[in-house]
């Protein structure tokens, strides 16, 4: 590496400032074409946060001001940058002015716009999931239930030839094509 790289690299460990850290970065990556990884492994940081402060290049200038203003965090700056519209942006923006939004209530506000999912309702509890893996996790089967906030999965993997696991599979089809809603949903 050569001298003006590993002088930007000390300027961004030194860099406090969120948006200088970010444009060092970017130049970095961008014009000086060095791959997130090595910029990683150089500054001790994790590729996956160099992303997250590069995106804080795409907020708009009026949400900047508010973060200059101590109006909203930097958590609140990662948090809106994941939106990709800058109108979004901005009316979320507003609403955590308004509203005084924490960090967390932000996340939500995010998740709902990007994934159309409100947060509501409950997980299933840990002593059902678990005894239905017990039930139906038998005869060579394993069962896992996955829950998150905007999505569920039900994976049931079966052991066996193509005559047993055909079976199995049309038996679970079967029961899935025939069944009836549960109470509450529509």
């Amino acid at each position: 590496m050569n001298d003006e790289i590993l002088a930007l690299l000390k300027r961004i460990q030194q860099q406090e400032d969120p948006f200088s850290k970010a444009k060092l970065l970017y130049s970095l990556k961008k014009d000086k074409q060095i791959p997130l990884s090595v910029i990683s492994a150089e500054i001790k940081i994790k590729p996956s946060y160099i992303s997250h402060i590069l995106r804080l290049l795409k907020l708009p200038p009026l949400i900047v001001d508010g973060f200059y203003s101590k109006l909203v965090t930097i958590s609140h700056l990662f948090i809106l940058s994941r939106l990709h519209d800058e109108k979004q942006m901005i009316a979320l923006y507003e609403k955590i002015l308004t509203e005084n939004l924490t960090a967390f209530q932000t996340e939500q506000e995010v998740r709902e716009i990007l994934y159309d999912v409100k947060n509501e309702g409950g997980r299933l509890e840990k002593k059902e999931v678990e005894e239905f893996i017990k039930t139906v996790g038998r005869d060579n089967k394993r069962v896992k239930i996955i829950q998150t906030r905007t999505r569920g999965k039900f994976i049931v993997e079966i052991e066996g030839n193509l005559v047993k696991t055909t079976a199995e599979l049309k038996k679970i089809m079967n029961l899935l094509q025939n069944l009836k809603p549960v109470e509450g949903e529509e």
